[in-house]
Order: structure tokens, then sequence, then C-alpha cells
């Protein structure tokens, strides 16, 4: 029985895509495979495609004025759009706000559901051929046989497969020359931290997340930015730095500190020399040509908007490396239960859809309890590469160690890629709080002497 072709449609999903992607056109690299073909009405699959060459342009501002340059852009979308008499570009935009979804996870049920009902009416027509085929008397078995099969290859390419995929063998090549091309010419791979020491452990890898924990306030943050600085500021790595402890005033002047050698405390309050403003200027314009992103997310964990802001930096710039600062129980439920689950859950979200799925290293905090431990610390380190246990050192641990060997020390006690220092073994590390300085101390005499009483 013949149906209307239109009943295997959703005009409201179609719509609630459109508006979504004009509010929030980052969604779009969040979901690669819909395409402006799987609308049913020509008008949504030509506003798609307008979004979507915006987008790809860098353009996140999706207004009238950029949207008749798109139509304009493509005599064909531009003759459909007349054809089907849109109207208004400016009211069409104004009205899209009132069904605009803000989550990516209601984004991705109206695209699923636009999906499904595109293969559908893909299946309905070309079954109509096969109808045909059935009632001919001259069809045969094998042709009609084939007709099937051929109908389900293009469906399972076009909706289901989306890409080519291949043996293992077929991409041994590829996958061994992505490690090699990772090496850098001293030894290391990835992104080599600023600690040397780290680096005979680990690298910041893409795919990886390397979880560093420790007490509150004892330096996780100045920590980051320390790497942050090395990397991007000084070895020009694009980064994306998700901060729910520093301001971008704060941030600043740390950064300006450390850069400098000028205490912070002075930054702030502008008591410094004519010859250290000029090295603050330079501080400045080097931060400024710096491939930084700086997000500051005071209300915590939020999975939409930092999943949306990965997608649209590394769209914008190419983001290589993604921090994290830091992991908190405050975000979530009290019950211990709860933690356990959603901070793993947090540490499988950065490390599989961030980490793994956008191809960027990851590195996030999480705060060590009196116990000196984290709230959910196997459910977490379940899903990190590396983890690290960063603390100030006791009175008994200075004396001992010597002044030389720094105030701070950071054990590595998981590893998945290489050795383990331990969590009796540590690293030493100078922190100096007025600069916001870390750096590597002289190791410390790993065995005791036989003249310690």
């Amino acid at each position: 029985m013949a149906i209307n072709i239109s009943a295997i449609s959703d005009s409201q999903a179609e719509a609630g895509v459109i508006a979504t992607v004009i509010k929030h056109p980052e969604f779009m690299s969040t979901i690669t495979y819909l395409k402006p073909g799987m609308f049913f009405s020509v008008e949504h699959g030509a506003m798609f495609w307008c979004v979507q060459q915006l987008y790809e342009q860098g353009i996140t501002n999706i207004d009238a004025l950029n949207m008749n340059n798109a139509i304009n852009s493509n005599r064909a979308i531009k003759k459909k759009i007349e054809e089907y008499n849109l109207g208004n570009i400016q009211e069409f935009l104004e009205l899209s706000r009132y069904v605009a979804r803000d989550t990516i996870e209601e984004y991705k049920l109206l695209v699923n559901q636009v999906v499904s009902l595109a293969y559908k009416r893909d299946m309905y027509n070309k079954a109509i051929d096969l109808q045909q085929l059935c009632v001919s008397d001259k069809s045969e078995v094998e042709e009609i046989s084939e007709k099937l099969n051929s109908i389900s290859e293009e469906l399972s390419n076009k909706f289901i497969i989306g890409e080519e995929t291949n043996t293992f063998g077929e991409k041994a090549r590829d996958v061994w020359q992505r490690i090699c091309d990772n090496r850098n010419p001293d030894g290391t791979v990835g992104f080599p931290s600023k600690i040397p020491s780290f680096n005979e452990y680990f690298s910041f890898c893409k795919k990886e997340l390397v979880l560093l924990t420790a007490r509150m306030k004892k330096g996780k943050s100045a920590y980051f930015m320390n790497e942050v600085i090395h990397l991007c500021i000084n070895n020009g790595v694009p980064t994306l730095m998700i901060d729910t402890e520093m301001s971008d005033e704060q941030l600043m002047k740390r950064m300006i500190a450390n850069l400098t050698g000028i205490e912070v405390k002075r930054v702030e309050n502008g008591q410094y020399s004519e010859e250290e403003a000029k090295k603050i200027d330079a501080a400045i314009k080097k931060i400024e040509s710096a491939p930084l992103v700086h997000e500051y997310m005071p209300d915590g964990f939020n999975k939409t908007k930092i999943e949306a802001l990965c997608h649209q930096w590394k769209n914008k710039i190419g983001i290589e490396f993604v921090v994290y600062d830091y992991f908190k129980t405050d975000d979530i439920d009290s019950s211990a239960y709860d933690n356990f689950n959603k901070l793993g859950a947090m540490c499988d979200f950065f490390k599989n859809s961030i980490a793994g799925r956008m191809d960027i290293a990851v590195l996030a905090g999480a705060q060590l309890n009196r116990d000196n431990k984290v709230g959910s610390s196997d459910k977490i380190e379940m899903y990190c590469s590396t983890s690290i246990k960063w603390f100030e050192k006791d009175e008994e641990t200075l004396k001992k160690d010597g002044i030389s060997s720094g105030n701070y020390g950071a054990s590595i006690v998981l590893n998945r890629n290489g050795a383990q220092t331990g969590e009796e073994d540590y690293i030493d590390i100078m922190f100096r709080g007025n600069t916001m300085t870390i750096t590597e101390a002289q190791p410390h005499n790993r065995e005791d002497s036989p003249f310690d009483e």
C-alpha cells in the first residue's frame, strides 16, 4: 500500500536541529554523519548546509548577514531558498531561539531522529523498485537477490558504516608511521614535561590522560600553569586550559610572575621598576602570541560545555593539549557511591571522549582527601594512563633531603606506559610560590646513610 512519503519525516526534529546549530554551531563537529541531503525539508537541508559552510570557515556568529553570504555563495542553494520561499532570514533566526537545544545529548537525539527517518525513506523508495522486480515475470531470483544485496550495501555505507574500515594488517604501516612521528630528536615522545625526570616515565601523548593528585592548596594549579607555559607559550603547542580555580586575571598575574621572575604581589600592586615594566610588557607580548585558550569554569564540571569547547577550538586552532584543573567531589552528589561512579565517569569522559576520540593529550587534576587518597581512586585510575601523587615535603623530609632537593615531591604511582617510582620514592621538586615557578630540584639521596640513627 502506497503512503505519502512525508509521513516518514519529522519537521519538528529537523527544525530543532537547524535551530540548535544556529545557536550552537560548535555542536556540528560532535556529529559528522548528518548530511544536508538527509533532511526531508529541502529548506532545512539548505539552511544546515549554510551553517556547516560558515562553521568550517571558522565563523561561529550565525547572523542574517553571514547566512545570506553563505546562501549567495552557492547558486543551487540560493535557488532552493528562493524556490521554497523561505522568507526573511532574520525572522527565521529569531524564531529558532525558541526551539534550540542547549546540550549535546539533546542535539544528538534530534540528529538521530532525522537520520533514522532519512534511512527509512530511502529504504521505502528502494523497496518500491524491489517490488517492481518481484511482480515482473522477467525477473530471476538471482537478479532480485543481487538488487536486495545492493540496496543493503548502499544504505549501510550511507547511514551505518560512514567510513571505510580496514583490517589491522591493512593499516599496520600507517599505525607504525604515527608511532614514529610521535618521537622527538632527544629520545622523548609526544609533548615532554617541564620536569625532566617525568620524561623518563611518561610524556603527554595524544589519546592519553595524565592525572595529578594532591591535597588542597598544594600547588596543583601552579603545576598545571607551569606545564602550559612550557608547552604552549614556550613551545607553541595549541592548548585549551579549562580552569575551575583561576580567573583570567589570576592566571595573567601568575603567568607574568613566572615569566619575569617578579613576585606575584608586586605584579599585582605595581611596585616594580621601569626595567621590570619592560619585562612585564615582553611577557604579555609572549602570551599574546601563544595559541592558548583559557576557559574559566567556576561552576565546575560541565560535560556538554567541555565537549563543545574542545570541538570548537580543535576546529579553530587545532588544540593538541587540554588541561583540566580539576575534578572535585563538590561538582557531584555527596554520597560515597555517587562520588565513586561520577568521578570515574569524569575520567572516562576525558580519556575516551576528549583524548581518545579527538586525538588530544590531556592533563587533569584530582584532590586527595585527608587520608591522601582520591575519593574513588580505583575508579579514577582505571581510566588514566599515568597517575602522579604530588605532595609538599614535611619538616623531617626537608631536613633529611636538604634544601637543594626542593620543598615538594612527586611520585609516579601508576603508569601504563612505563615504570613507576612507587609511593615510597619520589622526584624532587622546587616550588617557589612568590613567582609561581616550579622546577626539578637536585635528587635526594634515595638510600639511608649508615650513619643515620
